[in-house]
């Protein structure tokens, strides 16, 4: 257990002066095999394995996808279709927002590409119907969290390509999830908005996007059921699913809503390739640390150590429950999910617990994480959307944080909400 210890250490350290994510995996990956004495090319070779993976191209054509949405007006016709349903309901921007929000995850799979999409239409349009900014941010932040787990999901890719766990079963088990995440966080969007009387006249645009613009949203909804259905059956997998969305994505946004500007797919394609590159540069240098980890035995005795504590298959969720807060606190979800995901495939094995109920919490837990001071990524987000300050989002965010972690331990204490549907299939 000591090089876990010192690994954790290192890390923090590096994260608590500020360096980037990828250089502090990858300079505690070199230390880590220079203290276990073994050659430093395994750094490389691990590094370069890890990314010669099929499946993880699925992430460069989800981002795409997203790209391509908003430039030739899918995520505008998705928000339309929404706001038709809730002419003067208290707090009807903010629901429009979270439900539009799952819509948007359900063909992305990202949680900042779904805030940022959606918050760009939103927060505007809030702001002009004299929404609190940090409430119109909290409700952005709470949306993407939801992209991660509502499939498909790049997480769950990165995931089941490092643990063997069914990509299909994984995205099928985040689905109701998912959904009952989005449900909470209508609701509280209700209670909030009634409080402070928040409402959306029948018929009045939505950030200039009046509810009759949403002719021909079915295209969009059309290629959310054809990537579920497609995946959860095994016609394709994700990664044929994802390409598929790249060309459906085109061609409707070119030839059908005539929206995309030829002269941008540049920029689109440097902006999917940045994000994806990034992606890549932190699953390498995590894989070379999780290698080392394994290499020295970690997960085993990781396993060994919690069977001390935790007697039953709920115990054993409960502490892990606790344990993934406080790293979901303090570390980004995907080195979060690249370092964690090895070390805790021996224990679940020892429990007998579903990899299909335990991939979902834990990705659901750490996703919960984005909104979660004091690293929440998606918390900055929402702040340089809206020009708040970091406390007044945390402030905002208690009751979206409150709901999200409910949902998720309710799962935890049923697992048939997640094993239901993998198991129809």
């Amino acid at each position: 257990m000591g090089i876990l210890v010192l690994y954790l250490i290192i890390f923090a350290v590096f994260f608590a002066v500020g360096v980037p994510i990828v250089l502090s995996l990858s300079v505690s990956a070199i230390l880590l095999l220079g203290i276990s004495h073994v050659d430093l090319l395994v750094f490389t070779q691990q590094f370069f394995k890890s990314l010669d993976s099929y499946s993880l191209t699925a992430i460069f054509f989800f981002v795409l996808t997203g790209e391509l949405m908003n430039s030739g007006g899918m995520t505008k016709r998705i928000i339309a279709a929404v706001s038709k349903g809730f002419g003067n309901v208290p707090g009807g921007l903010a629901i429009i927002a979270g439900i539009s929000a799952a819509i948007f995850a359900a063909i992305n799979g990202s949680a900042i590409a779904t805030a940022v999409a959606i918050g760009a239409i939103m927060i505007p349009a809030m702001k002009e119907q004299n929404y609190d900014s940090s409430f119109s941010g909290a409700v952005v932040a709470a949306g993407g969290v939801v992209g991660p787990i509502i499939p498909p999901s790049i997480p769950v890719i990165l995931y089941g390509s490092i643990t063997g766990a069914s990509i299909p079963g994984l995205f099928m088990g985040g689905l109701t999830l998912g959904v009952l995440i989005t449900l909470g966080h209508v609701a509280v969007s209700y209670v909030i908005g009634k409080k402070r009387g928040y409402y959306v006249k029948k018929g009045e645009k939505v950030a200039g996007v009046n509810p009759e613009d949403s002719k021909g949203v079915i295209w969009a909804l059309l290629l959310i059921v054809f990537i579920m259905v497609t995946v959860s059956f095994g016609v394709f997998t994700a990664t044929e699913s994802a390409a598929f969305s790249v060309v459906y994505s085109f061609v409707i946004s070119k030839f059908v809503y005539k929206e995309l500007d030829l002269s941008r797919l540049g920029e689109i394609f440097q902006k999917s390739m940045t994000q994806t590159g990034s992606v890549m540069a932190i699953v390498g240098s995590a894989s070379a640390v999780a290698w080392v980890l394994s290499y020295n035995r970690i997960p085993q005795m990781v396993a060994d150590f919690l069977l001390t504590f935790a007697q039953t298959k709920l115990q054993f969720m409960l502490i892990v429950f606790v344990l993934l807060i406080i790293v979901g606190m303090i570390m980004d979800l995907t080195p979060a999910n690249l370092i964690l995901a090895p070390i805790f495939i021996a224990p679940i094995q020892a429990y007998g617990i579903d990899p299909i109920y335990f991939g979902v919490i834990f990705l659901a837990v750490l996703t919960a994480g984005l909104i979660t001071p004091p690293v929440g990524t998606l918390i900055y987000t929402s702040c340089s959307m809206t020009k708040t300050t970091f406390s007044q989002m945390n402030k905002a965010l208690v009751p979206y944080i409150a709901v999200t972690y409910a949902v998720i331990l309710l799962a935890v204490m049923f697992p048939q909400i997640i094993t239901f549907l993998p198991g129809l299939l």
